[in-house]
């Protein structure tokens, strides 16, 4: 709140809302009036009240009715309302608690209960409004690295999400880099190779994120995401091939006017496997990330992809083969591991 706190009275009886307009005012309270339901729902929208006193029999749309709206609406379900009533039956106070209002004050209405009242449920609206500012703060820090929706989720559970270390768990690790990038920087002036960069993450950022993938670092022209963490789900495998097609096919798609010959290659690697997940570092600085073996085994199957080349492991083709298309390609080298790993060269979709 901003100001004078904005209260909206709604009452039938003009006289009832020039004794609540006069109080409120005596006390520093900016006041806006409606006489009906739908002119005080009009008003909740364009004027954003602080909060509502609200009469609760009134003609056509009664107060219950308004109440049920405020709450149905999620840019105003957590504005303070109080009821003004002069009914006594514990019947109509619990219809009113249902309907969603916060508090009662009974007809006719004393000032000092009123303004104590009042004082104590925007005392509330600002300490949520506090917290909602430092959660939007949250999500648009972790809107770097997940997609808007996983966000919401980790904000909504940072205790589970956001703890110092990291827990075993099975993911997705995806490797991407570009073929043939460095020479042709090289070539260029820096400022144009930052264009063409940012171009090209802009495309990866996306794509990653539709894909309800986690960033986890850029490489020079390269990237790492992975599937799985820090919100599993099943499909997991699959959204990362997803991911690595959509890469590609967009890929080829891109162009730029001062360099119209220019065109892009990305080599892809994926890996599925059970890694150590969780924020390393320490309170003061962290990275969300995933360490361990299977996440070298994704970077070096996409060290060895060419051009245009998503290749996958063993482990990653058991859990997607049903919906791609792929090649077999052997025994593949990896470091840290005794035997080879089964490649496959993913070449698109199973069609239906």
């Amino acid at each position: 709140m901003s100001g004078f706190p904005r209260i909206l009275a709604v009452d039938d009886n003009k006289q009832n809302l020039s004794l609540l307009e006069r109080a409120l005012t005596s006390a520093q309270y900016e006041v806006v009036t409606a006489e009906d339901g739908p002119t005080a729902l009009k008003l909740i929208g364009s004027a954003a009240p602080d909060l509502v006193l609200l009469d609760v029999m009134m003609p056509g749309m009664s107060g219950y009715e308004v109440c049920q709206h405020i709450r149905a609406n999620e840019a105003t379900r957590l504005l303070p309302v109080v009821m003004l009533t002069a009914l006594t039956d514990v019947a109509d106070r619990i219809r009113g608690i249902e309907a969603g209002a916060d508090d009662f004050l009974s007809k006719p209405v004393n000032r000092e209960e009123l303004l104590t009242r009042v004082k104590s449920l925007l005392r509330i609206k600002t300490l949520h409004d506090d917290v909602e500012t430092k959660n939007q703060l949250l999500r648009n820090l972790f809107g770097r690295y997940v997609s808007a929706e996983v966000a919401a989720e980790i904000v909504a559970d940072p205790g589970r999400h956001l703890k110092l270390g990291g827990d075993k768990r099975e993911v997705t690790v995806l490797f991407g880099d570009l073929r043939g990038f460095t020479p042709l920087a090289e070539q260029l002036d820096p400022q144009d190779v930052v264009d063409i960069l940012n171009s090209y993450l802009k495309l990866v950022i996306d794509t990653v994120f539709e894909f309800r993938g986690t960033l986890d670092k850029f490489r020079g022209d390269g990237f790492m995401a992975f599937f799985g963490a820090p919100i599993p789900r099943e499909d997991d495998p699959l959204n990362s091939v997803r991911c690595a097609l959509t890469v590609q096919e967009r890929l080829t798609r891109i162009a730029f006017a001062k360099f119209p010959d220019v065109r892009l290659h990305m080599g892809i690697g994926i890996n599925t496997g059970v890694v150590i997940a969780g924020n390393i570092g320490s309170e003061r600085r962290t990275d969300y990330t995933v360490i361990g073996n299977e996440v070298n085994t994704a970077q070096r199957f996409e060290s060895n992809a060419g051009p245009g080349q998503i290749l996958i492991t063993g482990n990653t083709y058991e859990r997607v083969k049903n919906a791609v298309q792929v090649r077999e390609l052997g025994l593949l080298r990896v470091s840290g591991k005794q035997e080879g790993v089964l490649a496959y060269d993913v070449l698109g979709w199973r069609e239906a």
